[in-house]
């Protein structure tokens, strides 16, 4: 989900885990991770790139990356306090939560997914907030 990984960037830069400009990811196309392969949407991927090409790119390893960099802890908490997994508060029916995993529920596999917006379930009311 290309609108979710700007909270896994935002996360990054805040902490300063990497320069979007001097760091790089070498993309060969796919990543392992804890025996799971995870794919790059560019078949042979993007070669070495510059975390703002990863995010230029919208590269899945990439994000993985990145979300290896912040960890678990990090991570979800930036993900709660952008407000997800939570009602936003809105008058509306119906509101979803959202879904997303307990801290002590992720592995590696989950970590990795959530980086780049497939290991989590959001509500397009708390992407219309950000």
């Amino acid at each position: 989900m290309v609108t979710f990984k700007i909270i896994t960037l935002a996360s990054s830069i805040e902490e300063k885990t990497i320069d979007l400009f001097k760091d790089t990811y070498a993309d060969t196309g796919s990543i392992n991770v804890d025996g799971s392969t995870l794919h790059c949407w560019k078949h042979g991927g993007h070669g070495v790139q510059t975390y703002l090409e990863v995010v230029e790119n919208s590269c899945n390893p990439g994000f993985v990356s990145l979300g290896n960099k912040l960890g678990v802890e990090k991570l979800m908490g930036y993900i709660r306090d952008f407000g997800f997994g939570e009602k936003t508060g809105i008058d509306l029916n119906g509101e979803g939560n959202g879904i997303l995993f307990k801290n002590s529920n992720m592995g590696p596999v989950e970590l990795a997914t959530t980086a780049f917006g497939q290991g989590i379930s959001v509500t397009p009311i708390q992407l219309s907030v950000l």
